[in-house]
């Protein structure tokens, strides 16, 4: 018996299946990326329209079933011709069909939407890349490393080790949500040079980094609830940002790290370390309920691997930036 997907509206959608959608789609995010809303918090984001531009699926055995997989599409900011899925089962209803019926949904929808290429982060290995690789039009664009940072004392030791001595010339800052409208300017600045890195114009591709468009950033990449902290450099005679990164906070015990950039004249002078120490030492401060800082990194930017080797982080797994063509009949 082939399994039931149906579109999923969670605005219309009942309070068990609502329940049951958003838990198994935080606990797909968690297993994947080392960070995930609560899935109360995140059910309530999607009751009110408040998650962000996305078409959602759910399967089920049977028409009347609970839910047992979940599908999410989105259109990549950067590139409207290229989409994004995620997509979970259950381990309970993995090898039944429902992931490869999932799948065709979304595939049927991005195709009607206009999109050219679809795009998914998997596990290496079996299950989750043997999936993956069923498609023959599927390539690997990256193999990251997915890498986590435990926020017990030595760590927060060393942290505070690093954030004390940001080298003369420069002060150490953070900030909550937006970026202060004095640095503003100079923070799209350094994210601009983020395509600097191995690996990221195939993940983010290029984008404006304005005023406007780093206060559209901030509201994107906190659409699913998340709290936004940065570490940041300054340079002392300018004041202007030269070091930042980035990361988001949910109410679960991981948050994720993202992005880190330099300016080009500022590096080899250990500001990527101290901004990422500055930022560890703050999340633990404003949010104790976080245990540890997850992030995904490519295997060839050996320079950041560095970085956080210097700041405890520790291999938990490989994922797999795959993309599969939809151009095909």
């Amino acid at each position: 018996m082939s399994p039931h997907v149906e579109t999923f509206d969670p605005t219309a959608a009942s309070e068990a299946d609502l329940e049951s959608w958003s838990a198994a789609f935080c606990r797909g995010r968690a297993e994947l990326s080392g960070g995930a809303p609560l899935p109360e918090e995140f059910a309530a984001r999607l009751r009110a329209n408040r998650a962000g531009r996305a078409w959602r699926w759910a399967a089920r055995d049977d028409a009347e079933g609970p839910v047992m997989g979940v599908a999410e599409l989105r259109r990549q900011h950067h590139d409207p011709g290229i989409g994004f899925m995620r997509l979970f089962v259950a381990d309970a209803a993995r090898r039944r069909g429902a992931g490869r019926e999932l799948r065709e949904a979304v595939v049927e929808r991005a195709r009607l939407l206009g999109m050219e290429r679809l795009r998914s982060l998997v596990s290496a290995g079996p299950p989750g890349e043997s999936f993956a690789r069923a498609s023959p039009y599927l390539r690997t664009l990256l193999r990251l490393e997915l890498q986590e940072q435990r926020l017990d004392a030595d760590t927060l030791g060393r942290c505070t080790s690093l954030a004390a001595t940001p080298g003369r010339g420069y002060r150490l800052t953070h900030w909550e949500g937006e970026a202060p409208a004095s640095l503003l300017s100079s923070f799209g600045g350094v994210m601009a040079h983020l395509m600097d890195a191995p690996g990221v114009a195939l993940a983010m591709g290029a984008r404006a980094w304005g005023p406007d468009q780093v206060r559209e950033w901030e509201r994107s990449i906190t659409e699913d609830g998340s709290r936004l902290v940065v570490g940041a450099a300054l340079e002392s005679t300018s004041g202007r940002v030269v070091a930042a990164t980035v990361s988001t906070v949910t109410g679960g015990p991981v948050a994720d790290q993202h992005d880190t950039a330099v300016m080009p004249a500022h590096r080899r002078k250990g500001l990527a370390s101290r901004v990422k120490a500055t930022q560890a030492l703050r999340v633990h401060d404003l949010f104790p309920h976080v245990r540890a800082l997850a992030v995904t990194i490519d295997l060839e930017n050996t320079a950041m691997s560095a970085v956080n080797r210097s700041l405890r982080y520790r291999r938990v797994g490989e994922r797999l930036l795959v993309e599969e063509s939809l151009s095909h009949l």
